[in-house]
């Protein structure tokens, strides 16, 4: 945890130059104590690291790394984070290392096409909610997609307090909802689960349908409009 962290700041520092202790903290989520331990840290290991006091100081590189991601348009560059999508990244449990890979990402270019890639969150924001807001109970998303990874049988327990026993293949966020595509009674099957309230994870596993593909069910889903 602490070297992942020593090195997402060296990376930010990289990109953003001088930064105080307290913005540090504040984008790594630890104390500005951590971080002046960090520092300290990182100067005894040799990394081209410094503090300065006063007026105008902070946390500072004297040299920054040299790789460079090149081959990429400005327009591509542009583009580049869409995929990253923080706030859906944040209700999968998956927020830190989203984060974590953008930032290493932008250190890896060039100073111009990483301007152009951050750029993009001041004009585009994609919110995952409907204008409801999101009805799933904190976490249990994130469990659900810990159970998809680990190929584990789950327990849904929905709004009318009925109880669906799946093996869960992958999820779907559709214009607001979510759906739970899973291995069901009539073969792979997808079910709206904004109703969600609670799931319970089994000891028991499952293997996934030979060939499975998600996105392909999804695109050819029974009921769907347009679908061959």
């Amino acid at each position: 945890m602490r070297a992942a962290r020593l090195l997402e700041m060296l990376l930010v520092l990289q990109r953003r130059g001088r930064m105080t202790a307290s913005e540090l903290a504040t984008l790594l989520e630890v104390s500005a104590r951590t971080i002046l331990r960090d520092v300290e840290a990182l100067s005894e290991a040799g990394a081209p690291i410094f503090a300065s006091q006063g007026a105008g100081g902070g946390i500072e590189l004297l040299d920054g790394f040299q790789t460079r991601l090149t081959g990429l348009t400005n327009d591509e560059a542009r583009c580049l984070f869409l995929v990253g999508q923080p706030q859906v990244a944040h209700r999968l449990g998956l927020a830190a290392p989203t984060q974590a890979a953008r930032n290493k990402l932008l250190a890896a270019m060039s100073p111009a096409l990483a301007i152009e890639a951050d750029q993009l969150s001041a004009w585009f924001l994609h919110d995952p909610d409907r204008m409801a807001g999101n009805t799933i109970p904190h976490g249990e998303l994130r469990r659900l997609a810990g159970s998809i990874r680990r190929r584990r049988i789950v327990e849904l327990t929905t709004a009318e307090a009925a109880v669906h026993t799946v093996r869960p293949l992958g999820l779907v966020l559709k214009a607001g909802s979510w759906y739970l595509v899973h291995d069901g009674q009539h073969g792979i099957e997808a079910m709206c689960i904004d109703e969600l309230r609670a799931i319970r994870i089994t000891n028991r596993s499952f293997t996934s349908p030979a060939g499975f593909d998600l996105a392909g069910f999804w695109k050819q889903r029974p009921g769907k409009a347009g679908a061959r």
